[in-house]
């Protein structure tokens, strides 16, 4: 499974970090301005994201905030982290990295549960399915206010 049919299956967007990988995006808690590391056209982000890691298996980059009035993501330890890596565990993926406040572990993108669970915790929100009809209904009310604004 590559990382577009995952993100087809779970109905989430994909985007190119700053390498140019494509990777799933979760919740973004700093972003660095322009700089030589970065692409013209890319930011440099810290945050929580899904990648494809390699041999079938995937990452889950998760890097939390630590505040030691010096930089937000500087040194220092974050119990947020810690928890994190204990349910990591506890729902069978494997820890590839260990920081402080920031760690990878990989899972099997098959396996449904590692898979919503992975997820959950990148903050990573999907996007809305409509029903044929629910598509049918807004499409109409569309036209409905179209017509009454050119009239």
């Amino acid at each position: 499974m590559t990382l577009v049919d995952f993100a087809e299956q779970y109905h989430v967007r994909t985007r190119q970090d700053e390498c140019g990988e494509a990777i799933i995006p979760g919740k973004t808690w700093k972003v660095q301005p322009k700089s030589s590391l970065a692409g013209p056209h890319r930011l440099w982000q810290y945050g929580h994201q899904i990648y494809e890691h390699g041999k079938g298996q995937f990452g889950l980059l998760l890097m939390f905030p630590v505040d030691n009035d010096k930089e937000i993501g500087g040194s220092g330890k974050s119990a947020k982290w810690v928890n994190a890596q204990k349910k990591l565990i506890a729902a069978g993926f494997t820890i590839r990295q260990n920081g402080d406040a920031e760690g990878t572990a990989l899972f099997n993108p098959e396996d449904k549960a590692q898979a919503r669970f992975a997820l959950k915790l990148a903050g990573i929100k999907t996007k809305r399915q409509l029903s044929p009809e629910r598509k049918a209904a807004l499409a109409s009310q569309l036209e409905a206010a179209r017509a009454k604004k050119a009239a």
